[in-house]
C-alpha cells in the first residue's frame, strides 16, 4: 500500500514516459516528507521552572509562582517565521507535572494559579498563534510526572497520561508533532503502544517523536548530527524510515529561562556551525529559545538567532548553478523527464535519475566563467528512498580538476563547506549507491 501510494505520487507529478525508479523501501510517509521540508523548528520550554531558576522541578512548586507579565506567543511565532523556522514545539507539561493548560485531571496547572484569575491557557495561545501564522504546532507532554500520585502505579498513570494526551489532541486544533521525552523514565513501564495508538486515532497526521516511532532523537543535546545520517533504522526488529531531530538550547545547558545567563547564549557563529551540522547533514533542527518571565523570547537570544539566519539567507540566496548547462553520464531511458537539467531548475518535484542497475554516475555543471564559491548543496528525491552512499565534489580551477569534498550520505539536504575556489566547472561523482541515484537538486553558493 505504501509503495503503491508513493509510486502513484511520483507518476502523477511527472509527464508520461519511461517508468520512474521503483521506491527503495522503506520510504517516508507523506507526513515525514513534509517534516523533512520544514528543516528547522523552535522549541519553547516554559513553566514554573521559568520563575524559579531551575531546570527540573520536583512537582511541589506552587502553581501561583507562574506569573508571566506580558505573555505573547505571537511574538515567539513571529521570530520563528522570520528566522526560517516552520514549526514550534511547546512544553505543555514538563517533568514537574505543571500543566500549561487547564487539565481536568490535575490541580497542578495554570487553573490553580492567580495568573489571569485561573482562566489562562498558554497552550491555547501558542496553538492559535501557530495556526494563525502558518507554523506547524507541536506539543511536548512529559511522560515523567513528578507531581502526579498515580505515577507509582503504571496502569493508573497510563490512563491519566492518555487523558491528558486526549485533551491536548482534541482541544487545540491540528497538532503536527507529539514530542515524548525519555528523561527520568529509567525503570518505569509505560504503555507506549497505547499512547501511540491514541495519537494516531486523534491526530493521524501528527508525527510521534523521540520515544515515538516517527522521528528519533539524534543522541545528544548539542544539536549535532553525525557526518553520515541514514534515515532507515531498525525498530522493533524491522527497517523503518526514522529520521533524526537535533534538539539544542540557545543558552548552553539551559532549557528554561534563568536570570544572569546571558553569557551562555550561543553566538551567531556557533549557531551557524550547529545549522551546518544538523540541517546541513540531512537532519532536522529543533532549537530551543526559552521565553522569559515576561512570556517573551529574550531580546539577546533573538538577536543571535536573527544574525545566524541572516548569514544563512545571504549564503543560500543565489544558486550559482541555477539553469547553467549541465550534463550527466547517464540519464534514465534518455528521457527528458529524468534529465540532469532537473538538478538546477529550482523545482523540488523534478529530479535526475539513472537507469536501473547504474549506481555510479557523474554530473557536471558549466559555470561559464571562473566563479568564486565555497559551498555546495545536494538533495535526494526522498519519495523514492535514500540511496546514495558515497560521492565526491570536484572543481575545475586553473585548467585542473581538484577534489574539494568526499562525502557519504545525502538525504534531504547535504551542505558541504570548503575553502574559496574560483572555478568554471563543478562536478559530482556518485561513487556508490544502494540503487540508481535519484537527485532533485544541486546548488553552488558563496558564503559571505
Amino acid at each position: 500500500m505504501h509503495t503503491a501510494f508513493l509510486l502513484s505520487w511520483v507518476v502523477s507529478n511527472l509527464p508520461a514516459g519511461v517508468a520512474p525508479p521503483v521506491p527503495l523501501e522503506p520510504v517516508p510517509t507523506p507526513q515525514q516528507l513534509a517534516w523533512h521540508e520544514m528543516e528547522m523548528g523552535l522549541f519553547c520550554h516554559f513553566g514554573v521552572n521559568t520563575f524559579l531558576d531551575q531546570e527540573w522541578g520536583d512537582g511541589t512548586e506552587s502553581p501561583d509562582v507562574f506569573q508571566p507579565s506580558e505573555l505573547n506567543p505571537r511574538q515567539w511565532v513571529q521570530v520563528a517565521r522570520a528566522c526560517g523556522m516552520k514549526y514550534l514545539v511547546f512544553t505543555a507539561k514538563h517533568h514537574d507535572g505543571f500543566c500549561l493548560f487547564p487539565s481536568a485531571y490535575t490541580t497542578h496547572s495554570v487553573a490553580s494559579s492567580s495568573w489571569r484569575q485561573g482562566k489562562g491557557d498558554v497552550v491555547r495561545e501558542v496553538a492559535e498563534a501557530c495556526h494563525e501564522q502558518g507554523l506547524m504546532f507541536g506539543v511536548y507532554l512529559s511522560p515523567w510526572d513528578r507531581h502526579e500520585p498515580s505515577y507509582s502505579e503504571p496502569s493508573r498513570y497510563d490512563e491519566f497520561y492518555k487523558n491528558q494526551l486526549r485533551e491536548l489532541l482534541t482541544q487545540y486544533g491540528p497538532v503536527g508533532e507529539v514530542w515524548l521525552d525519555g528523561a527520568g523514565s529509567a525503570g518505569h513501564t509505560y504503555d507506549w503502544e497505547g499512547y501511540f495508538a491514541l495519537v494516531r486515532s486523534l491526530q493521524p497526521n501528527a508525527l510521534i517523536a523521540i520515544c515515538g516511532p516517527d522521528i528519533r532523537w539524534v543522541g545528544n543535546e548539542d544539536g549535532l548530527a553525525p557526518d553520515t545520517v541514514w534515515y532507515v533504522q531498525e525498530r522493533d526488529g524491522k527497517p523503518v524510515w526514522y529520521p533524526p531531530e537535533c534538539d539544542v538550547p540557545i543558552r548552553k545547558q539551559y532549557w528554561f529561562f534563568h536570570t544572569h545567563t546571558e553569557n551562555t547564549i550561543r553566538t551567531p557563529e556557533e549557531l551557524l556551525e550547529i545549522y551546518y551540522r544538523s540541517v546541513g547533514r540531512g537532519a532536522g533542527l529543533l532549537l530551543n529559545i526559552a521565553p522569559d518571565r515576561r512570556g517573551l523570547l529574550p531580546d539577546e537570544d533573538v538577536v543571535a538567532l536573527k544574525e545566524m539566519w541572516r548569514i544563512v539567507s545571504t549564503t543560500f540566496r543565489t544558486n550559482l548553478a541555477e539553469n547553467k548547462p549541465i550534463i550527466a553520464s547517464n540519464v534514465r531511458g534518455n528521457d527528458l523527464q529524468y534529465a540532469a537539467e532537473n538538478l538546477v531548475d529550482s523545482n523540488a518535484n523534478t529530479y535526475w535519475a539513472t537507469d536501473d542497475g547504474v549506481t555510479t554516475a557523474v554530473i557536471e555543471v558549466d559555470l561559464g566563467v571562473p566563479t568564486r564559491f565555497n559551498r555546495t548543496m545536494l538533495q535526494e528525491h526522498l519519495p523514492l528512498g535514500q540511496r546514495i552512499e558515497a560521492y565526491v565534489v570536484e572543481v575545475h580551477e586553473n585548467g585542473n580538476w581538484k577534489t574539494v569534498i568526499e562525502g557519504t550520505s545525502i538525504g534531504h539536504k547535504r551542505l558541504d563547506r570548503f575553502s574559496d575556489v574560483s572555478a568554471d566547472k563543478v562536478r559530482v561523482t556518485i561513487r556508490k549507491a544502494k540503487a540508481c541515484p535519484v537527485l532533485r537538486g544541486f546548488g553552488v553558493y558563496c558564503a559571505p
